[in-house]
């Protein structure tokens, strides 16, 4: 995938400051997360993320999330919850991993 990574924590951040900010459009600069709503727990987070992708037409996309905030004994949780609906492939580095989202069927 060519496209850059999205930064989960900085999604994140820049969600809720909109959402404190702005009355409207407090998405984000990418079309298909105006309708995500980010979760406490980062795979029902992300799993929401790739169902907004799907029903936008989004067919893939990579996220970026850092080890504190998805610890790699949850990655096994996450390819779990997303593979009922896309084709997912974990990066792992010691700090971060990149989830790569592709063939989104939701």
């Amino acid at each position: 995938m060519s496209e850059q990574a999205i930064n989960y924590e900085q999604l994140v951040e820049s969600y809720e400051n909109r959402l404190l900010n702005q009355l409207r459009s407090h998405g984000v600069d990418l079309d298909f997360l105006e309708m995500w709503v980010p979760d406490e727990d980062t795979v029902s987070s992300v799993l929401n993320m790739v169902e907004a992708a799907g029903a936008f037409g989004v067919e893939s996309f990579t996220i970026r999330v850092n080890r504190t905030t998805l610890p790699a004994a949850r990655t096994d949780d996450l390819k779990s919850a997303l593979a009922p609906i896309c084709d997912v492939e974990v990066d792992e580095y010691e700090d971060h991993c990149l989830v790569q989202i592709s063939s989104i069927t939701a």
